[in-house]
């Protein structure tokens, strides 16, 4: 291979690598999740719920900066998760009302809620 060409190669690699390792873009801070700023999935297993939570720009972890989800049963706050994927266990039979609260580590509320029903077999 010549020069000319080694250098052509030379250099798309490096673009490519730039883009591909370089500063990630930085998003605005309304950005949302596709149909809002929570989107959660749930799965009933058994008395467990399985619960996945997608908020993008939000910052699932514990210390400073962070946030975490206030989780709610039937109006009772149960605990609080640091992560993005949790389950809630151990629900006793009949319909019951999951809310889910974003609040960042220092309190300040974000506003984001997102309740659904379950029912436990």
């Amino acid at each position: 291979m010549s020069l000319p060409k080694w250098f052509a190669w030379f250099v798309c690699i490096m673009l490519l690598a730039a883009y591909a390792f370089g500063p990630a873009p930085s998003l605005p801070a309304q950005v949302e999740a596709a149909g809002g700023p929570l989107q959660v999935k749930h799965e009933v297993k058994g008395s467990d719920v399985f619960i996945e939570c997608v908020a993008v720009q939000f910052p699932f972890r514990k210390g400073s900066g962070g946030g975490h989800v206030n989780v709610y049963v039937n109006g009772q706050k149960m605990t609080e998760v640091y992560t993005a994927a949790f389950i809630v266990r151990g629900l006793p039979s009949g319909k019951h009302t999951i809310r889910l609260e974003l609040v960042y580590n220092d309190g300040k509320a974000t506003g984001i809620v997102h309740e659904f029903d379950v029912v436990i077999p």
